[in-house]
């Protein structure tokens, strides 16, 4: 039961991942993220596996850290940067509390990652960088057989891109 309720908080994460990197304005992305993030830390816990609830610490933590950037999208303030430097800190520290498996890294390199890319003013910018983070969650998911997360992170990375392809392109184009 608790695996089927996994699949199916992975699957309402993955509708709110699809629609996020389609916002213009960061405050949105940051909503979206929020929400997916919350859905997809609870997934893990129930999905189990020897590596999973890094994985959901991680997704925890970021929640934390989305809700702090969430007041300065609103604001169209950027992060300072020591706010980006207390987030890579914790998500250290976090994983090397909780490490549990090897592939635990890739967790690790995920949130790495995800810090700067909800540290992001730009979107474009935030779409690139949450691309490679889906990249690290994917590698991670293989490797804790989290199969509910790893369809949800496949599916953002492909919206992820074909959104980089239609917000982004004009803006490339245009600086040619």
């Amino acid at each position: 039961m608790a695996l089927t309720v996994s699949y199916v908080l992975s699957a309402i994460a993955t509708v709110l991942g699809i629609c996020e990197p389609f916002n213009k304005k960061m405050a949105a992305v940051l909503v979206f993220n929020l929400a997916g993030n919350m859905l997809v830390g609870v997934s893990y816990l129930l999905a189990g596996g020897a590596g999973a609830l890094s994985g959901a610490i991680i997704c925890f933590v970021a929640c934390i850290q989305v809700f702090i950037n969430f007041w300065f999208a609103r604001y169209d303030k950027k992060v300072p940067r020591i706010m980006l430097v207390i987030y890579l800190i914790s998500f250290v520290g976090v994983n090397l509390a909780i490490f549990k498996a090897w592939y635990d890294v890739f967790a690790l390199g995920a949130a790495i990652c995800y810090v700067f890319s909800i540290s992001q003013h730009s979107p474009g910018t935030y779409r690139i960088l949450y691309c490679a983070n889906s990249m690290l969650w994917i590698t991670y998911d293989i490797m804790a057989s989290t199969y509910g997360n790893l369809s949800t992170h496949i599916a953002l990375a492909v919206f992820t891109l074909i959104s980089m392809y239609v917000n982004d392109r004009k803006s490339v184009t245009c600086k040619k």
